[in-house]
């Protein structure tokens, strides 16, 4: 995707962060934040863990000629529509919920009795690495003890999409920002105070459904783990 490099200049700048800052709170590359400032395109992926640290939507970083990327809407209503991208490696999936505040799992799938194992299989798996923002125990974003156990979820991962192929299923990815008013911790345990103030953070929506293409166009979430505002909306302090 590329961005307006103005828009994202002004919105670092409206920070007080270096390239440096961004590339180190967004977790890339500092190359990664010089290539999509001079125009390059970059994944979405990771502009949205960029524009989450400077505290906007993905849409407000996006400069023209990003149709293509995200495929045109034929109609008004496909434009309100979220485009998802089928998953083709497990570290798409474990990179992008180690960066997510909340994530959610849907599947539009007609279960049946050959299909049915298989998306058990990979429902109980995905949902295993999906933390709570609201979990003291398994709280977002996932982390991992050690290297060996995030190459074997990895693993395990990609031995899933294989199984979801082969029933002719696939596990489709979007990764978005919304405002959100993120759980603290305390001694008592998680909670969000009164007048604490929305913040944009990162968020992985994963669906599985029948094998087609490679972009899948689905309604917007009904409900994430936490309440969402829209940029318009009244936040409630």
């Amino acid at each position: 995707m590329i961005v307006d490099s103005q828009k994202m200049k002004s919105a670092r700048d409206r920070k007080a962060l270096t390239q440096e800052d961004l590339a180190n709170k967004a977790r890339v590359n500092v190359r990664t934040i010089q290539r999509a400032e001079g125009g390059a395109p970059i994944r979405h992926e990771t502009l949205a863990d960029i524009a989450a640290v400077l505290g906007m939507p993905v849409s407000g970083l996006l400069g023209r000629g990003n149709h293509e990327e995200l495929g045109e809407p034929k109609t008004p209503w496909e434009a309100e529509m979220q485009v998802l991208k089928r998953v083709e490696s497990g570290e798409a999936v474990v990179s992008g919920l180690e960066r997510a505040v909340m994530s959610v799992l849907g599947c539009s799938a007609e279960p049946n009795a050959e299909n049915m194992p298989v998306l058990r299989s990979a429902i109980k798996l995905i949902e295993s690495l999906m933390p709570s923002p609201w979990d003291e125990e398994f709280c977002a974003p996932l982390t991992f003890g050690s290297l060996l156990d995030r190459l074997e979820a990895v693993a395990n991962l990609n031995g899933c999409l294989v199984e979801l192929e082969g029933a002719g299923l696939a596990l489709y990815l979007a990764v978005s920002t919304e405002l959100v008013h993120v759980p603290r911790r305390s001694d008592e345990g998680l909670y969000v105070r009164s007048g604490q103030r929305p913040e944009y953070v990162s968020a992985v929506r994963l669906h599985i459904s029948d094998y087609g293409s490679d972009r899948v166009r689905l309604d917007p979430v009904e409900k994430w783990p936490l309440e969402t505002f829209g940029d318009d909306d009244k936040v409630p302090f």
